[in-house]
């Protein structure tokens, strides 16, 4: 039998949210409304992994890490610009276009994968140890 997934409500006396940050849905509206990207297309730009993506604006995850949002959203030429409901008081994340022209999606993943590559960053290689500490002959 799967197991299903259960989103609990979370409420705080200055924010509320069900299933998933407001972030997640501004997110979609960049990515998606916007841009017109896909998660794959974002994920080869940022440099963020294609699942991390995926799962802010379709998954499981429901309060997306600041720092990997920003390195999406600045490469697509976003600023963020957060305002407060002066309905509810309540903080709503926005973005706005700060970089001008059309974006270059094949330009921006030869760049980003160039910077990865000079980074380091890559898959490594699984290690030869086993769990007590002792190494494989």
């Amino acid at each position: 039998m799967p197991r299903r997934r259960v989103f609990r409500t979370l409420n705080y006396r200055g924010y509320r949210f069900k299933n998933k940050d407001l972030l997640c849905d501004a997110l979609r509206t960049v990515i998606r409304d916007e841009e017109g990207l896909n998660d794959n297309q974002a994920a080869a730009i940022s440099g963020v992994a294609a699942g991390t993506v995926h799962n802010w604006l379709d998954g499981p995850t429901m309060r997306p890490q600041n720092a990997c949002v920003m390195a999406l959203t600045n490469i697509l030429g976003y600023a963020r610009t957060d305002a407060v409901d002066p309905k509810t008081g309540e903080i709503v994340p926005a973005f706005r276009k700060v970089k001008k022209g059309q974006l270059d999606i094949q330009k921006e993943r030869e760049l980003t994968a160039d910077f990865l590559l000079k980074e380091g960053r890559r898959k490594k290689k699984p290690s030869r140890r086993k769990r007590n500490g002792h190494a494989v002959a």
